[in-house]
């Protein structure tokens, strides 16, 4: 693989608030050295004086659609795109066909994950087949080498459910992540629901499905005592219901993603089906909210 010496680059380093212009060496695809003025010879010299050099990335939810729907996306071109991005590992969402809800669904993974060029990390289902009736067998996904569980593409229906769920899956060693949406009421809206949706005259998506149920899984880990894991957090009420319990030692985390604080879904107004989403874009005071949350 030979060695590359990258010189001046502003370092992002996690452990340390600020960034400091060091050089780095590489060598047959390890780090060998970060100091000023390195002098050691190498097969390739880049100045990156004007650039900032961070670790590889991790994406913790990705729809690598493998197996079952490749003609969207599979594992090998969903991890070239991730390291194109500088993503070099991902966790890979369990909503494909068949669903990842047994070890040898895992196992296949796995197997075609091993020609990827990004470290591939399963997530498998809560409940059978992704139909909110039957709990997964956690054990079985956890030794197989899944690392966490969700219905994500759909929320699991059921608080019972949800809340054995969550005590089970943490005794296997397995986070549980929530798609949290109210089903019934959605129903069958496609954007969010506000001036946008009636201007456009599209029934709308309210933000209370979203809203009621991180309510409702964050007072299940409060009363289990157990963790949670908020996908794809997208409204202004998610954000404060979660900000205020974990003030008050709820085990919870979250995630959000880029287009949910660039972008309102004023971008629908062009009738462009690309801004469609689930979660769907959100008003400006959700925008503002997510952005600070960020920050």
């Amino acid at each position: 693989m030979g060695s590359i010496l990258i010189r001046g680059a502003k370092l992002a380093d996690p452990e340390k608030i600020c960034c400091e212009r060091l050089d780095l060496l590489c060598r047959n695809g390890v780090i060998e050295k970060i100091e000023k003025n390195i002098q050691d010879p190498a097969d390739k010299t880049v100045d990156a004086q004007s650039l900032t050099l961070l670790p590889g990335l991790v994406d913790m939810h990705v729809h690598l659609r493998d197996p079952g729907q490749t003609y969207k996306e599979d594992i090998i071109t969903g991890c070239e795109a991730a390291v194109a991005g500088g993503v070099t590992a991902l966790a890979c969402m369990p909503n494909t066909k068949p669903p990842v809800d047994n070890k040898e669904t895992v196992k296949y993974i796995l197997d075609k994950a091993k020609k990827a060029k990004a470290k591939v990390y399963p997530v498998g289902c809560i409940t059978k087949g992704m139909q909110g009736k039957e709990l997964c067998d956690y054990d079985e996904l956890k030794a197989a080498g899944c690392v966490a569980v969700s219905d994500d593409g759909r929320p699991v229906e059921s608080a019972n459910m949800m809340a054995q769920a969550m005590v089970k899956a943490h005794y296997a060693g397995l986070k549980v992540i929530s798609h949290c949406e109210d089903l019934e009421i959605i129903d069958g809206g496609i954007i969010n629901k506000g001036k946008i949706s009636q201007q456009l005259g599209v029934k709308g998506m309210s933000r209370l499905s979203e809203d009621i149920i991180t309510a409702r899984e964050l007072a299940i880990a409060q009363d289990t005592q157990m963790p949670i894991h908020i996908a794809h957090v997208s409204t202004k009420g998610s954000v404060n219901t979660i900000r205020g319990n974990t003030h008050i030692g709820v085990m919870c985390t979250c995630e959000t993603a880029p287009h949910y604080f660039m972008m309102t879904d004023e971008k629908l107004l062009s009738r462009d089906a690309d801004y469609r989403m689930n979660p769907p874009l959100r008003e400006e005071d959700d925008v503002m909210a997510i952005t600070a949350a960020v920050a």
